[in-house]
């Protein structure tokens, strides 16, 4: 913006001088500057009006483009946290089984059986995880922050999935090598151990997302 007027300054200096020493008249060279001083006075005006006029727009088109990406992540976001509170749902029920064994207020019978269904439940989750995509509405790079959310989700659902798999197997009274709950109790924390996941962070994902999706301020 300062660069054209910057310009017109300059070429105006150099016409005023030369034409100081060529028009004799006085009234004629002071009717001529004020009128050239006008011309670029309306050229400025609407070339200031018409850059205002853009970035206006822009701002508007911008605005309208954030709002639609807001609202395909947030009908996408609201589906998986339903996924994850189902998946905090299922270590819950786990971790319940567990104690309920560990101090003996069910069999090892009933903790097979429990987590038998417990496995159910959880492969229906991990399907459903699995069927989940990002909306392809979504600008590249909020399309690819979402993907490395599933990435990580799925991978998190992988390592639910194996950690109650392998504790179910060996709770399993046919196979059990020993009668002894301690020892019982020993090997169901040992496939635990071995089979849990990682722990689940998108935090920076969100974070990213997030600021990539507040529309700015207009100043």
């Amino acid at each position: 913006m300062l660069l054209p007027i910057l310009i017109a300054v300059i070429v105006l200096a150099l016409m005023v001088l030369v034409l100081e020493k060529n028009i004799k008249s006085r009234m004629a060279f002071y009717a001529f500057c004020g009128s050239l001083l006008l011309a670029l006075s309306i050229a400025g005006y609407g070339y200031y009006t018409s850059t205002t006029n853009s970035y206006e727009e822009l701002d508007e088109s911008a605005i309208r483009h954030i709002t639609a990406q807001q609202l395909a992540f947030g009908e996408w976001y609201t589906n998986y946290k339903k996924k994850l509170d189902a998946i905090d749902y299922c270590w819950v029920s786990y971790h319940r089984i567990m104690k309920d064994f560990q101090n003996e207020d069910i069999s090892l019978r009933e903790a097979y059986n429990r987590l038998t269904q417990l496995e159910s439940n959880v492969v229906s989750l991990h399907n459903e995880i699995y069927q989940m995509a990002p909306p392809i509405s979504l600008d590249d790079a909020n399309y690819d922050l979402t993907s490395s959310i599933l990435k990580k989700t799925k991978a998190y659902s992988d390592g639910q999935l194996r950690t109650i798999r392998a504790t179910k197997m060996m709770a399993d009274p046919e196979k059990m090598p020993t009668e002894q709950h301690d020892v019982q109790m020993g090997y169901l924390k040992d496939a635990m151990l071995v089979n849990s996941p990682d722990m689940l962070f998108t935090a920076g994902e969100i974070n990213s997302l997030r600021k990539n999706l507040t529309i700015p301020e207009v100043n």
